[in-house]
């Protein structure tokens, strides 16, 4: 995420809002697509009890069926996209970007093996490794003149390096030829899942479409940074969390333990860092984007104030869909994903014509809030999870966001964020905010109070028998 961070904040400056709002738009088009090429032969993997070899050739079988057939029909589609979007070039960076659907069986499969087994640490060398190459690549390109065309060849680059070191941390399973048969129970997993993971990530890619298509690029350049500035801090503070959320859930079930109360408890402990955080970015998104890409993207800034508020209200079922699968709901999921996602539609369409970017940005928080009382009722019915018991044991969550805005709003009142230089800014929140965030961790006494309390008594025991073998 680091990596990812100064490589936005470099091409931020290298390229034009028209040249980023260009491969925006070619890749939410294959985002989606995207989707569909694992069919949740991953999931599967991850949520099964015990895997055979057969199980896995059929999973690479059902991947390579789909991701293939998605490649070639977005290779064979290119033209016609790009005449979709009337953007020239357009048909290059989908040709490049096709690419992708070719390597990303021999990735994703041995991803789910991975994770199904907690290898974290070799998950980490592969994203590092693939994040810091495709950052050079992008870098050189566009140094030598390759505009937003450097953008979608560093990407395919970095997935021919995930295929490499994904097949070479699996090396021990050595099964790599794809089986056509006993697809069908992974497919009927895939089609719930892949259609739920399209529905819920159009949220964040259809704005770049509808734009794209009735305004310009330059206006997709900018409410994708807006966006993309929220989601870069919930995304970095969820990255951690969403792949051990699955094999998580499962495992608990498969033990026959509780999931509602690992899902309450779950929950709490990720809105208490979540919430703080995205409600303090509402108010500091001017500084922040200026530190981060540069005057030239203050129309952003706005955006990304409002939409940090639809992140919140999404982020307080951020585990449902990892609970619904695992205890073999995901169906529901799907319903539940199609009905929030109409809801988003309908109103950020509406929300465009009358009353343009901003309008968008106040029909995301509307759509937020849809998320949150639907996610709620099917977590109701669908796992066992009790509305008013789950919004009690999330106040003390929201008490503390609350303090940490007010706080953050006393100090653009005394320094003005406007006026004042935006590493200043930071420093002054970074003094600030900190101390203010763990007092009323520590002061409410939220959940978060006992893991201080076991992360400190972890540290003083280690320090405590490190002294004690120096003296030794």
């Amino acid at each position: 995420m680091v990596i990812g961070l100064i490589s936005s904040m470099v091409m931020a400056r290298l390229l034009s809002p028209e040249e980023i709002g260009t491969f925006a738009i070619a890749s939410s088009v294959v985002v989606i697509m995207a989707e569909f090429r694992m069919l949740g032969a991953n999931t599967y993997l991850v949520r099964q009890a015990e895997i055979t070899s057969e199980k896995i050739r059929s999973a690479y079988g059902l991947t390579i069926l789909i991701s293939w057939s998605l490649g070639i029909a977005l290779a064979t589609a290119s033209s016609s996209l790009a005449g979709f979007f009337r953007i020239e070039g357009l048909t290059f960076v989908f040709l490049i970007l096709a690419f992708s659907f070719l390597l990303a069986p021999y990735i994703s499969i041995p991803d789910a093996l991975l994770a199904r087994d907690y290898r974290f640490r070799e998950i980490f060398t592969i994203n590092l490794t693939s994040s810091v190459i495709h950052f050079g690549v992008v870098v050189v390109l566009v140094k030598n003149g390759h505009s937003f065309y450097s953008l979608a060849i560093g990407q395919a680059t970095s997935i021919f390096v995930k295929f490499v070191l994904s097949l070479y941390f699996t090396r021990e399973i050595k099964v790599y030829m794809p089986k056509f048969t006993g697809i069908k129970e992974i497919a009927k997993l895939g089609v719930f899942t892949s259609v739920s993971h399209i529905v819920r990530n159009s949220q964040q890619t259809f704005p770049d479409m509808l734009i794209g298509k009735l305004g310009s690029p330059t206006q997709v350049g900018l409410f994708s940074r807006g966006l993309g500035f929220t989601m870069f801090i919930s995304t970095l503070l969820l990255s951690g969390i969403s792949p051990v959320a699955l094999p998580y859930f499962s495992e608990i079930r498969n033990k026959g333990e509780d999931v509602v109360a690992a899902y309450h408890l779950a929950s709490e402990l990720i809105a208490g860092i979540v919430w703080p955080v995205l409600a303090v970015a509402s108010v500091a998104s001017l500084p922040a984007i200026r530190l981060m890409f540069g005057d030239q993207w203050d129309q952003a800034a706005p955006i990304a104030t409002v939409v940090a508020f639809w992140a919140i209200l999404r982020s307080a079922h951020v585990m449902a869909p990892n609970a619904m699968i695992a205890v073999g709901k995901e169906s529901s999921m799907l319903v539940k994903e199609v009905l929030v996602f109409t809801v988003f539609l309908v109103s950020t369409s509406i929300a465009y014509i009358q009353l343009g970017m901003p309008g968008v940005a106040y029909a995301f928080v509307f759509s937020g809030f849809t998320d949150f009382l639907v996610s709620s009722w099917f977590m109701k019915n669908k796992v066992g999870v009790g509305f008013l018991k789950y919004c009690v044991g999330m106040s003390s969550s929201a008490l503390v966001a609350i303090i940490c805005w007010s706080a953050v709003s006393l100090l653009d009142w005394y320094i003005s964020f406007d006026d004042t230089s935006p590493f200043v800014v930071l420093i002054y929140i970074i003094c600030v905010l900190p101390p203010v965030w763990v007092l009323s961790i520590l002061v409410l006494r939220h959940p978060l109070k006992k893991q201080f309390g076991e992360i400190y008594q972890k540290f003083f025991s280690r320090e405590t028998l490190n002294k004690s073998q120096n003296q030794r």
